[in-house]
């Protein structure tokens, strides 16, 4: 599966779904979001358990790699669209409808995921990188959760997988601060396996995923399903819509999202 937005491709393999909208920062509209979850969904498929009378065949995806093209890995969502949203009154039914989806397979693919992050991630795209088993950044890339700046409370589940890597407390205190985090920062949380030069990413994630892709895969299977708790994630995710819906109707959001395109400060009211 691959279109204009998610490009897919596999070798020896290794399945690389690359996001591709670089002309806007790679933030998630909703096309991108649908193409990410059916791309996640079928690299899912494809690492799956052979079918009745191939066990002797080889899954076609045993590792994935998940990038961006561009300046940035993916900046969460399309404030743009979201101020159209705002107002049509569409509100936040796509946390629900599309966000979580995404997640939730992303979540469900059962070989090694490994995100590769050349340039900013935030929001959304924070979560989607975190979702991931393992995490390689560029010494260029950072990380911020955008959520509260825009008058929000956090989705894609991130709120638990930051909880997972640093506890309740740090994890509020780096999703309420809301800044931004480089990559010495984020090595030095333990929110990254591993911080490289730019012109280095490429080639170490795919070593590592050369290694996963050649490896025992029914091994790494089991010990993914043993340690991670996709349900909390996803759990996590459903009360995060809730909040969302609730923000999503606050003066302080819309006011919050009209600064952002008109370019200037927030005057936030605290309703």
């Amino acid at each position: 599966m691959t279109n204009s937005l998610v490009q897919v491709r596999t070798e020896d393999g290794v399945r690389t779904i690359t996001i591709h909208r670089p002309e806007a920062y790679n933030s998630l509209n909703k096309d991108l979001r649908l193409a990410l979850k059916d791309a996640f969904a079928e690299a899912a498929r494809d690492a799956g358990a052979p079918r009745a009378g191939e066990d002797t065949e080889s899954p076609a995806v045993r590792a994935v790699v998940v990038r961006a093209e561009g300046k940035s890995f993916c900046t969460g969502q399309d404030l743009k669209e979201q101020l159209e949203h705002m107002k049509t009154g569409a509100g936040m039914g796509k946390v629900v409808e599309e966000y979580n989806p995404m997640m939730a397979a992303l979540l469900s693919i059962p070989v090694p995921v490994i995100a590769e992050i050349a340039g900013p991630a935030a929001g959304a795209g924070w979560a989607i990188a975190m979702a991931c088993d393992l995490r390689y950044m560029s010494t260029q890339a950072s990380f911020k959760a955008a959520f509260t700046g825009v008058g929000l409370a956090a989705d894609s589940g991130l709120s638990e997988s930051l909880v997972q890597r640093l506890g309740r407390s740090k994890a509020l205190e780096v999703l309420l601060l809301d800044e931004k985090i480089d990559a010495p920062r984020a090595q030095s949380l333990d929110l990254v396996t591993g911080v490289v030069e730019p012109q280095d990413l490429r080639e170490t994630v795919a070593s590592v995923a050369s290694k996963f892709a050649k490896g025992p895969t029914a091994a790494y299977k089991e010990m993914k399903g043993l340690v991670t708790r996709a349900d909390l994630v996803e759990n996590a995710a459903a009360a995060e819509a809730d909040a969302q819906a609730r923000l999503a109707k606050t003066a302080d959001h819309l006011e919050a999202i009209t600064a952002f395109v008109e370019k200037r400060p927030a005057d936030y009211r605290g309703i």
